[in-house]
């Protein structure tokens, strides 16, 4: 069995790691870490959980063998270095690990205080990065929308066809956090509005990464292998539903494909990927519900010649937790689908 701890775990992302670490058939939870309730019942910040506490910072890190640190940016910088000399290994759900310093600095607007682990961690889009995880000490877990968008476009950014590039996306309440402003029912019911939009929100930069690397690289990719530059237009928008990701990408290619012969690329790339559902059928956030599947569409403009790409995800499950747990499975040796369902609840 493998001893799991979660640091962060009265956060949406750590509610969920709960979830999914006590119906995992090889893993032992010994240890649920958060400031704010240590020592009290889980119930108390989780009242759907009947049994078990938050435990203190020093036994989720000695009894664990991995430890899934849900904490805010700038935290796991901090811990990771210690949890990693313990002999312990570390999923980092933050920024922390994800991006160059300069980068991380640029965007994140704090110093790095570990750089010399930037080197050691491992990117953990499994998808793309399946090759160099087993046995990673540190692994940099991906967020909800660099997920979706880089999935969704990775095969025509493996074969050089992106010329231009829109992302807009929309995403649940929950993805801005327990405790973010503006989030208040009264506010979010009945609106729907952008943020941060136009090359101002933080996931732009790990976008334009990931689909470099790919275009660099190919189909499997290092996290500190070469990068083609790519730029891209970015829009969030905040939907009132609690939980979901829709990634509506508008791409002009470089090269004049027919709909089917686009739509058999993606097919190709994709093939025997257990979380990644390519369809003919439009994506709906329902369908990807408590799931951690990626739904991946696409239509061609047969007017103005651009290809619109869809992808949803649960940002809370394939866009957090329930990727950290496909990745746990691999750096352990694991069946990669263990303890995660590809199969969405509905309604």
């Amino acid at each position: 069995m493998i001893r799991a701890s979660v640091v962060g775990a009265s956060g949406y992302g750590g509610a969920e790691l709960i979830r999914l670490l006590r119906a995992h058939p090889e893993v032992e939870p010994v240890g649920f870490f958060s400031r704010t309730f240590e020592g009290r019942p889980l119930a108390e910040a989780w009242p759907q959980l009947s049994e078990g506490a938050f435990h203190g910072l020093e036994r989720a890190i000695e009894e664990a063998d991995v430890v899934f640190l849900a904490t805010p940016n700038g935290v796991a910088m901090e811990l990771a270095p210690r949890i990693l000399e313990a002999g312990k290994r570390v999923i980092d759900l933050s920024a922390d690990f994800r991006l160059p310093k300069e980068v991380f600095e640029a965007w994140y607007r704090m110093p790095h205080r570990a750089e010399a682990l930037l080197s050691q961690a491992r990117y953990g889009l499994v998808e793309l990065h399946r090759p160099e995880l087993p046995g990673a000490r540190l692994v940099a877990n991906p967020g909800c929308y660099v997920t979706a968008a880089t999935l969704a476009l990775s095969p025509l950014a493996a074969e050089g066809l992106i010329e231009t590039l829109l992302v807009n996306a929309a995403s649940g309440v929950s993805g801005a956090g327990r405790g973010a402003e503006g989030t208040a029912f009264a506010e979010v019911n009945e609106d729907y509005r952008p943020y941060k939009p136009a090359g101002v929100h933080r996931h732009t930069p790990e976008i334009e990464q990931n689909l470099g690397r790919v275009a660099a690289q190919g189909r499997w990719v290092e996290t500190h292998g070469p990068a083609r530059p790519l730029r891209l237009t970015f829009v969030p928008h905040l939907v009132p539903m609690t939980r979901g990701i829709l990634v509506t990408a508008y791409v002009r290619l470089r090269e004049a494909l027919e709909e089917s012969a686009i739509f058999e690329r993606y097919r190709q790339f994709f093939a025997g990927e257990p979380f990644v559902r390519v369809t003919e059928a439009l994506p709906r956030t329902k369908g990807v519900f408590a799931a951690n599947t990626t739904w991946i569409s696409l239509r061609k403009d047969a007017r103005t010649g651009w290809v619109v790409v869809f992808a949803a995800i649960d940002n809370l499950v394939k866009g957090a937790a329930g990727q950290a747990v496909q990745n746990m499975n691999i750096i352990f040796g694991l069946e990669e689908t263990l303890g995660l369902s590809a199969e969405g609840l509905w309604p």
